[in-house]
This record gives structure tokens, C-alpha cells and sequence, in this order.
């Protein structure tokens, strides 16, 4: 893929994430004055979409894995566009559950998932795949930067109606500079790039099937940690001393957090490879973790959301380097999309599971036992990944 192929894939990625991710939030209030009922009834149609999108995300692996990336994401970025659209004309409660699942099965084949097969495809150099995945995380790492204050000005000057219309022009405008300045480009790549891969073998059929549920449950880890904190922020540092809107304002800044990482790996690959990366995203976040849970300051605090969000921000392009590094490129995008599943199932856990514990031994002590898993895993890796090799293709 070109630098402007990538660039254009990053912003497509930074729209997607913002309009279908993390707009949301912005939205629960209005929704629950407009539709005259609880917020949980709101954010429940946002659940639906999570679970939507972990079933599907296998699904769209495979389709992925057959060169269809491109085709796939086009459809349902136009879909999602469309989705909005009907969502502010057709107001009510049973119209925002059947859009907002629609939507869900839209964001399994607009995010990353396809995004990093379509990267991964084109890029045989491991050094020069992960380069690319950093370049196009590190635009997608500005979406709530970006949408969420966006998405609030627009709902305050248009109504949530009309700022759902707007954020539908912006979605496929986006999809369509994505399909004529990346995916065109790909159309008309030299032998080798966007290659036919010979089938490998599949867990179900022998490759590894216990180092891929090890890495399945390490990325899940990652994925329930990070929702669980951002939606307990508050009464989360709360609990340590720092006001709500000091909490709010060093949440907000979490997505910025997270870019250096990034941004340093599309200049240098690490010495080792994606699995000592892993181990070295996973004790960044242990570290932040474990700052969180004894901070006695604000500096102390924000010096561990820091951390965190470093390991956190550079674990999101791992996850597609390392699969393909272990098993090979031919299926990634079905185990890309089965671990995906994994870690949407757990972000969906983990808010409501960490604010039970916490309400009986506190959220120092959930964040401090956090720390630990993490680290235990990160030693862990070293020796269950180390032996790694690709798997081999499988037998005409």
C-alpha cells in the first residue's frame, strides 16, 4: 500500500470509530428527554450493537481473508450512513434497538478487523506491516478526540436529529474518499501486493489451538481492563482524591495518550518481535494499573493513566501483527475476527463487573489485582509464545 493509501484508510478508520463508536455517548441524554425514558433503555440499543458486532466479527474475517475487505467495508460504511439517516426520521424505541443492531453488524466489517487484514495482506515485510498498521491506528486513536467534542457541538446546534444527518454525510463522504484513494489503489497493485494466500491450517484444525486461546484471553484481558476503567472513571479517581471534572478532563485525554506509542512504531520495529512487544504492552499497562490503584496524588494519578493508555494505545496494532506472525497470513482475518469477538464480549463485561467487586473491596484493590493478572500474563507469554513459528499451508 502507498503513504496516501494508508493516510486515507487511518481517516476512514478515525470516522468510523468516531461516528459509530464513540458518538454514542453524546446522544444517551438527548435520546432519554426525546423518547421519555430511562438512560438505560438508551445505552442497552448501544449494547445490542457490541453484541451484534461480536457475532458477526468472525464472519467477516473469512470474508476478509478472501480479498473482500474492501468490497465489505464499502457496503456497510454506505449502510451505515444510511442507518443514521433513518435513525433521526423514524424516532421511537423499537427504531433505535433494530437500527442500533443493524449498526452493530456495521461496525464488525467498517473497523479495524478488516481494516488490518486489507493492511496485512498487502505487506509480506512483517517490519513493514507493522509500520502501516501503527500509521493507520494512529489516526484511528483520534477518534474520540475528534467526534466526541464534534458530536457535541452538532447535537447542541442541530438537535440530536440533525447532528445524526450530519454525522451520515460525514460517514460516507469518508467511505467514499476511502474506496477511491485506498481501495482503487489496491485494485491496481503489482503482483504480490493483495496476493491470493494458500489456505492454512485453522485452530479447529490443529494450529496451535492453545496458544491462540492464550492470546484470545490476553486480548480480552486488555479489552475488559480498558472498558471497565473508562466507564468507572469518575467514581473510579474519585475514589483516590480527584474531582469529577479533573477525572472527566484526564479521561478525555486518554485517546491522545495513546498515540506516541504508535507514532514510534511507524518509524522502528522493536528488537524481538510482536511477542515480546506483547509482553512489553501488557506490563505497561500492570504498571499503570498498579500507579492508579496507590496513587495518593493527582500527578501520581495521570502518571499512571499515562502508562496505561501507552500499553494500551500499542496493544490495539499488536493483536493483528502477532496473529499473523503465529499462524500465518491466510487465515488471520478469521482469527482476527474470533479474538475480536472475545474482546467485544469483554468490554461488554467489564463496567459492570469491576463496579460489583469494587463496591465491596474498593477500586484500588480491583485495579492492584488487575495489575497483577496483567503481569502474570505478560510473564506468562514469554514462554507460551516463544516457540512460536507460522503455521504451514496445508496440503493441496
Amino acid at each position: 500500500m502507498t503513504r496516501r493509501a494508508v493516510v486515507v484508510l487511518g481517516i476512514g478508520q478515525c470516522v468510523n470509530w468516531g461516528v459509530l463508536y464513540y458518538a454514542f455517548a453524546i446522544f444517551v441524554l438527548p435520546l432519554q428527554r426525546d423518547l421519555g425514558v430511562a438512560s438505560w433503555v438508551v445505552t442497552g440499543a448501544y449494547s445490542i450493537a457490541l453484541l451484534m458486532s461480536a457475532g458477526l466479527a468472525p464472519a467477516v474475517g473469512r470474508w476478509a481473508d478472501r480479498g473482500h475487505g474492501p468490497r465489505l467495508m464499502d457496503g456497510a460504511g454506505l449502510a451505515a450512513a444510511g442507518l443514521f439517516i433513518a435513525w433521526a426520521l423514524i424516532p421511537g424505541v423499537i427504531t433505535l434497538y433494530a437500527i442500533w443492531a443493524a449498526l452493530g453488524l456495521c461496525m464488525a466489517a467498517t473497523l479495524y478487523e478488516p481494516a488490518f487484514i486489507i493492511v496485512g495482506r498487502a505487506h509480506e515485510d512483517p517490519a513493514a506491516r507493522l509500520r502501516r498498521l501503527a500509521a493507520v491506528t494512529l489516526f484511528g486513536g483520534l477518534a474520540s478526540t475528534v467526534f466526541l467534542p464534534l458530536t457535541a457541538v452538532l447535537v447542541r446546534g442541530m438537535g440530536w436529529r440533525g447532528a445524526a444527518i450530519a454525522l451520515a454525510a460525514v460517514l460516507a463522504a469518508s467511505t467514499w474518499a476511502t474506496r477511491v484513494f485506498a481501495f482503487r489503489q489496491l485494485s491496481a497493485s503489482p503482483p504480490g501486493a493483495m496476493r491470493d494466500l494458500p489456505a492454512l491450517r485453522s485452530v479447529d484444525g490443529g494450529a496451535d489451538p492453545l496458544r491462540f486461546a492464550f492470546v484470545a484471553a490476553a486480548f480480552g484481558l486488555v479489552s475488559f481492563a480498558a472498558a471497565a476503567f473508562t466507564a468507572n472513571l469518575v467514581p473510579a479517581l474519585g475514589e483516590r482524591g480527584l474531582s469529577p471534572a479533573a477525572a472527566a478532563m484526564l479521561g478525555g485525554s486518554i485517546g491522545l495518550m495513546q498515540l506516541p506509542g504508535r507514532a514510534l512504531l511507524m518509524r522502528n520495529a522493536p528488537p524481538g518481535g510482536p511477542s515480546r512487544l506483547l509482553a512489553v504492552t501488557l506490563l505497561l499497562q500492570a504498571a499503570g494499573f498498579a500507579g492508579i490503584a496507590i496513587a495518593s496524588s493527582g500527578p501520581v494519578l495521570a502518571a499512571g493513566t499515562m502508562v496505561f493508555a501507552l500499553g494500551a494505545g500499542v496493544t490495539t496494532l499488536v493483536r493483528p501483527h502477532l496473529i499473523e506472525d503465529l499462524f500465518g497470513p491466510a487465515g488471520a482475518g478469521d482469527l482476527n475476527g474470533r479474538v475480536a469477538r472475545t474482546q467485544q464480549l469483554a468490554r461488554a463485561a467489564g463496567p459492570i463487573a469491576v463496579a460489583w467487586l469494587a463496591g465491596s473491596i474498593g477500586f484500588g484493590s480491583v485495579f492492584l489485582l488487575v495489575a497483577c493478572v496483567f503481569a502474570l500474563i505478560a510473564i506468562a507469554s514469554r514462554n507460551v509464545l516463544r516457540a512460536a513459528t507460522p503455521a504451514s499451508p496445508a496440503m493441496p
